[in-house]
């Protein structure tokens, strides 16, 4: 196992660096799609409609969330 990291950016370093912001919020998206569980299938539909409309995948679930509890009420 390699144990040389290499570390470009640390917390107290000032403003997170455009590269390492990319790089968390794809593995935030990550995540939150595993911890809902879908489908495989599923889950690529939501990375295609949300790179489709230019969001995240957090917004983009997100704005699916709402919609649904505002047909809902």
């Amino acid at each position: 196992m390699n144990t040389d990291i290499n570390v470009i950016w640390s917390r107290g370093d000032g403003e997170m660096p455009e590269r390492a912001k990319r790089i968390v919020e794809e593995a935030q998206a990550e995540l939150l799609l595993r911890s809902l569980r879908l489908p495989y299938e599923i889950a690529d539909l939501v990375r295609y409609y949300a790179d489709k409309n230019a969001s995240t995948i957090s917004d983009y679930i997100s704005a699916i969330v709402v919609e649904h509890f505002k047909v809902s009420n």
